[in-house]
């Protein structure tokens, strides 16, 4: 007869080993989401960023990071850019954070984090789950 206290879990190795793989699987998940995020953030960017050649709102670019993410980048080959973002000089007050990229993608963190954890959701009805046999 057995014993009614006794809870056997049958599966909990495999259940582990399937967590891991989801762990691992999941970044991809969440940066390939976000991709349509980033351009969004990119193009809020372009369109606060002051235009007087234009040069400048052009070189905001959004694109997958080296770590596996998305990023939004501001002036790349672009001299004045850094003078632009965050002043320090010639009349114009030093801001820290910046004016344009930083502030504009703070803005979006909720909308960011409602994508990354849909991504998330998705992904977990998608994953190759295991079934332990009895």
């Amino acid at each position: 007869m057995s014993d009614p206290a006794r809870v056997e879990v049958i599966g909990g190795p495999q259940a582990a080993a399937d967590l891991r793989r989801w762990a691992d699987h999941l970044p991809a998940e969440v940066a390939k989401a976000a991709g349509p995020f980033a351009e969004r953030v990119a193009d809020q960017v372009r369109a606060r960023v002051p235009v007087l050649t234009g040069t400048l709102a052009g070189s905001v670019e959004s694109g997958d990071s080296e770590d596996g993410g998305v990023e939004v980048s501001l002036g790349d080959g672009v001299d004045y850019a850094g003078w632009i973002e965050f002043g320090g000089s010639r009349g114009r007050p030093y801001v820290p954070d910046g004016r344009y990229l930083y502030p504009t993608a703070l803005e979006e963190q909720d909308q960011f984090a409602e994508t990354a954890a849909k991504a998330a959701e998705e992904s977990v009805t998608r994953f190759s789950w295991s079934t332990p046999s009895l």
